[in-house]
């Protein structure tokens, strides 16, 4: 019955009338939701797009130029993993982006935590819990900057960790909790735990940390029975002065201390006074916000980012910030759990320098917004300026843009900032209809600007510009080239740079050989600007081309290696190496280097003796 009535009240009465008799309800769901999400914050800004850039304006954005990303997530993490792994249990997990002071200068950077993985370490139980008990080290590397070979520079490698940046010093290497530490360890038993490897031999330690929990007296007992481990109690190895380290999976370890609290999956890295930290955002969110849209098949229509977790990779020592204290929800668990919280101004200045605006709250709000940024009621009800996040070309396939970080000086302001953004289209259309900004720096953390295109102007939207490419002969001649000479090209991903009052678009190509372990090299950068492109071996040679002047490029040097720290390679590694340096070798000779095609050819010759030896 009271479904019949229903469906009679909104075929009788609503429908021949919808927009008047629910405009009140329109009203609250748009006010309601922008507050649910925190979009009523949103500053909005108008964005004229004069595109009169030109080479005084590159030069008082100097900064913002030297920080263009012209390396991947994807691409770097198989650089790490080929190149400084450098023994078959270690694993860069993930790559994080971050920005650090190096050599006095803003920039942005790609690092990543070396840890073990222990599934391909020996079973043994000895090894699993007594001997390999942590990670080791970091690399770190500019966003804006390769090598000749066109992988990224790196500024930390190698094992122990050496830094070439001054004040960037990693003095405790040693990852006792990350990403990839799913199994209890046992520390100060009378077997010394491996450290790094050090040519033919292992260095070994004894945990000097505050972490874990003594094994003395009962304690043994009662965590041989909780882990259902006979060996903990009869090992000779374990002693009184021996602590057991659990939960040290830094995922599992925030949801096992605060599990009312939904957490990112996407932690990073961040190294403080020579230490290694963890930063995990943690999240508030209900299904009870009343008219709001929800944005998840569980219902949930509120979210903030309340909670800033810095978790210790040494002592496991976990922290929770308060970020957001007009919260209503965090408001209550603070009462609810005093001890637990601590005041966002409290954390230290060092690691507060690196927090982030996260990624995923950010992709929610853009999701929503790009419905509920129309006030006009009608407008809204037609559904009359809906818009869409923008897309491109990845790789080689047509994929939906995810927010990137950049290091920008936004218009309007006076010095250049770390901020988050994403491209709009109109909906089912190609050209851009704003840019969407959250910044993260200083007192202007966590604040959200608009940027509206003028509507009567075209501006170009990443797909368009992905089909300027597409048309450009020159580039789709190299692009059917290489595809035909036992390698392919990928494209990265294309970046929206805002400079004055003018936008840039930015796309690395890389160069992949077919072979399954080649790594993919960034060999061409794409420079957008109104109607022309220019295509260069690097950022700032097309620069130049596009903008007729010279653009000081910072030397590129090979990747330093010491030979004395060099251990004996495999068959299969000289064998992939070699592939990859006749790969280089053919693509020297394609470019008329003929100097950089005899440096491969030498550098195969000695590669093809190692192998002979061997």
């Amino acid at each position: 019955l009271g479904n019949g009535i229903a469906l009679g009240v909104q075929n009788f009465i609503v429908a021949p009338d919808e927009i008047n008799k629910e405009r009140k309800y329109l009203k609250h769901d748009i006010t309601y939701t922008r507050k649910a999400y925190g979009l009523d914050k949103i500053e909005e800004k108008v964005f004229p797009v004069a595109q009169d850039l030109d080479k005084k304006d590159l030069e008082k954005n100097r900064e913002t130029i030297e920080n263009i990303r012209i390396n991947d997530y994807e691409p770097a993490k198989q650089f790490y993993n080929q190149r400084h792994g450098m023994r078959l249990y270690y694993h860069f997990y993930d790559v994080d982006v971050d920005r650090y002071y190096i050599d006095g200068r803003y920039t942005q950077v790609f690092l990543s935590a070396r840890e073990l993985d222990y599934a391909k370490i020996n079973q043994q139980w000895i090894n699993q819990h007594l001997k390999y008990t942590h990670g080791y080290g970091v690399t770190l590397s500019p966003v804006n900057d390769v090598t000749a070979e066109g992988q990224p520079n790196l500024l930390i490698k190698d094992i122990p960790p050496r830094s070439s940046v001054e004040g960037l010093e990693v003095t405790r290497p040693e990852i006792y909790f990350g990403e990839m530490t799913n199994n209890y360890v046992i520390t100060n038993t009378k077997e010394k735990e491996f450290d790094y490897p050090s040519g033919d031999e292992n260095v070994e330690t004894i945990y000097q940390g505050n972490g874990g929990i003594s094994l003395k007296g009962i304690n043994r007992i009662l965590y041989a029975i909780k882990e259902k481990s006979l060996k903990i109690l009869i090992s000779g190895n374990v002693t009184s002065e021996s602590k057991i380290l659990l939960n040290r999976n830094i995922h599992d370890r925030v949801r096992k201390i605060a599990p009312f609290i939904e957490y990112d999956q996407d932690p990073y890295l961040i190294i403080h006074d020579g230490k290694l930290y963890w930063m995990i955002d943690g999240y508030t969110v209900s299904n009870y916000y009343p008219y709001a849209k929800p944005f998840a098949e569980m219902g949930e229509n509120y979210i903030r980012n309340s909670v800033k977790v810095v978790i210790d990779a040494y002592n496991g020592d976990t922290t929770y910030y308060l970020f957001d204290e007009d919260d209503p929800i965090i408001q209550t668990l603070n009462k609810i759990f005093p001890q637990l919280f601590t005041p966002a101004e409290k954390m230290p200045e060092g690691i507060r320098a690196h927090v982030r605006y996260p990624e995923k709250l950010f992709n929610i709000q853009a999701e929503i917004y790009g419905n509920y940024h129309m006030s006009d009621i009608e407008v809204f009800y037609q559904g009359e300026d809906l818009w869409d996040i923008s897309k491109q070309i990845y790789e080689q396939e047509q994929i939906v843009m995810e927010p990137s970080y950049f290091i920008m000086k936004l218009p309007g302001e006076q010095k250049e900032e770390f901020i988050l953004s994403l491209p709009y289209t109109p909906k089912n259309k190609h050209n851009m209809t704003a840019l969407f900004v959250a910044r993260n720096d200083g007192e202007s953390y966590g604040k959200l600007i608009i940027y509206k295109f003028p509507k009567e102007k075209t501006v170009y939207g990443p797909m368009q510009i992905e089909a300027k490419i597409d048309q450009d002969t020159d580039i789709s001649k190299e692009f059917s080239l290489w595809g035909q000479r036992g390698s392919t090209y990928l494209r990265g991903n294309l970046l929206t740079i805002p400079i004055e009052n003018s936008l840039l678009y930015i796309e690395p190509i890389y160069l992949k050989a077919e072979s399954e372990n080649s790594l993919p090299e960034v060999k061409r950068v794409v420079v957008a600007y109104q109607d022309r492109l220019t295509y260069e071996n690097t950022l700032e040679e097309a620069l130049a081309k596009m903008f007729g002047t010279e653009i000081k490029e910072p030397e590129k040097q090979e990747e330093q290696r010491d030979p004395a720290e060099e251990t004996e390679e495999s068959l299969s590694d000289l064998i992939q190496k070699a592939n990859e340096v006749f790969t280089r070798a053919q693509e020297a000779q394609r470019n008329g280097d003929w100097a950089g095609y005899g440096r491969y050819i030498d550098e195969l010759s000695k590669l093809l003796q190692k192998m002979q030896q061997q």
